[in-house]
């Protein structure tokens, strides 16, 4: 006889997604999706362990009830066996009473039993169960001796081998589908464990491309700002995306900065410009007094002046016209608002005119210049205004350190490194305190009296530098002046931002 398996019933381990058509473009709502991604797959793997335990605890306790039913026949059959060998009553009572237990668990268990076998294989069950009783009954109201009633004997024993053999099949089939289950459980807990893991570095890679990479980007390309160097950073993803927001609104505010750092050279070039007026006025009013003084002579000494000292006074009065013209057009250049502007540049050309920018103030203050040049450099490729600039705010940093008079030493010579030329702007001040040297370039940092100076000269310089693909150094010791180099590469090629 053939026992059909106990019926297992199939759980869903997961609700099927269909193809994604749609990806989120924000990156909230992409992270979003990836957490609920994750969420769907774990309480996935919660129901799928859930039914199957369920499923677990289910075929245990009908394996206890076909044990219990396994056990109650074979005490049955053991009191059938001592009432076939003694023709006790109480053994016939005892079978009695263990066959009564075996029909009242059979009706109190129908449904699970019909569940697990079948109602065909049930009602043969319960049907072997009436006949067995029916045949003790009988076999205890015959007036047999104890080896008498053979025939009726062996059906009894007929019918309680079938009774047994269905609670052994019963028994190993419920045995086989607990063995099935626990088969199928033990990798349950690995294979979920792998494909959390491959889901987890899913969400790690997408975080990481759609978060970390492009901030950590942007956090690069921001940091060549935050140096002076206002380059764009690359738009990043669609429109519609936060970082692409971001990237936005960062080019909006390098474009932004660009224009104040513009115009804040500019307003220094200004300062630098009110700090020179009473020197530049002094400067062009000599040789404005110098062109009166000698058209007063020509005028009262024409008739009798000769042709040759009057050739050289002609002469004398343009040449104080073109030193006046020369200081107002150096004056103009100067502070001409204009946009960075590369060209081929000679050092010490650079250097000369912004000397004669501050001659007087130098005068004023007794300050002795002096130049050394250790080295013909070729024409470097830089910003011109952007060095004069750079030059002017050092030089008048020096002569406000040195009201006493002093010495500004400027040297043009090659750096250490051979791709590089360098200039020292050297005084004879009072030097940097130890505790500022490290602060100097830093904006808004200043050790002057207050209105005196913003702080923003030596920052504004330090970028102008780093923009035409140099570097600046400061070198000074409290009492004994201060050495601001400068380094210019020789061969590079830097491009102005228009």
């Amino acid at each position: 006889m053939q026992f059909p398996q106990k019926l297992v019933y199939n759980h869903p381990a997961s609700a099927t997604m269909g193809d994604m058509r749609y990806l989120p473009q924000t990156l909230r709502s992409q992270i979003m999706m990836s957490f609920v991604i994750c969420f769907a797959f774990m309480a996935a793997l919660i129901a799928l362990n859930y039914s199957n335990f369920s499923q677990l605890s289910r075929s245990m306790q009908f394996f206890e009830l076909a044990e219990g039913l396994n056990s109650n026949i074979l005490e049955m059959r053991r009191y059938e066996k001592n009432f076939f060998l003694y023709r006790q009553n109480f053994s016939y009572e005892e079978n009695i009473t263990y066959t009564n237990q075996l029909a009242l668990t059979l009706q109190r268990e129908k449904d699970t039993l019909i569940e697990a076998i079948g109602r065909d294989n049930f009602n043969l069950f319960g049907k072997y169960v009436q006949d067995y009783a029916a045949l003790m009954s009988k076999l205890h109201q015959a007036s047999c001796e104890p080896d008498g009633c053979v025939e009726l004997q062996a059906l009894i024993r007929g019918v309680g081998q079938n009774l047994l053999t269905l609670a052994d099949q019963l028994v190993a089939v419920e045995r086989r589908t607990i063995h099935g289950l626990l088969q199928q459980m033990i990798p349950l807990p690995l294979i979920s464990l792998l494909l959390l893991v491959v889901l987890l570095g899913f969400v790690i890679f997408f975080i990481g491309e759609k978060v970390i990479r492009p901030l950590a980007r942007i956090t690069r390309e921001s940091e060549a700002v935050a140096q002076g160097t206002f380059e764009r950073i690359t738009p990043y993803g669609d429109d519609k995306n936060e970082i692409h927001h971001l990237v936005a609104a960062i080019n909006r505010m390098v474009g932004e900065l660009e224009k104040r750092r513009e115009q804040l050279v500019q307003s220094r070039k200004i300062a630098s410009i009110g700090t020179l007026t009473a020197g530049i006025a002094h400067e062009i009013n000599n040789p404005i007094n110098n062109i009166s003084l000698i058209l007063e002579s020509l005028l009262e000494d024409e008739n009798t002046m000769e042709d040759a000292e009057r050739l050289r006074l002609y002469q004398e009065a343009m040449d104080q016209a073109d030193r006046a013209s020369e200081i107002v057009k150096n004056l103009l250049e100067f502070s001409r608002a204009s946009y960075p502007r590369m060209e081929e540049t000679r050092l010490e050309e650079v250097v000369d005119k912004t000397f004669r920018l501050v001659k007087n103030e130098l005068d004023l203050h007794h300050i002795r210049f002096i130049k050394e040049v250790n080295s013909d450099f070729p024409p470097l490729h830089l910003d011109k205004s952007g060095l004069q600039q750079v030059l002017l705010n050092l030089f008048m940093n020096s002569i406000q350190a040195m009201e006493d008079g002093g010495e500004l030493k400027v040297m043009i010579c090659p750096a250490e490194t051979p791709s590089e030329a360098r200039i020292d702007i050297i005084d004879t001040g009072p030097g940097i305190a130890p505790e500022h040297i490290n602060q100097v370039f830093d904006p808004f940092f200043t050790t002057k009296k207050v209105g005196v100076g913003t702080g923003l000269g030596l920052s504004v310089s330090y970028n102008i530098i780093k923009k035409n693909g140099g570097r600046m150094e400061v070198n000074s010791r409290s009492g004994q002046g201060a050495c601001f180099s400068i380094f210019l590469p020789l061969a590079g090629r830097v491009v102005a931002e228009g």
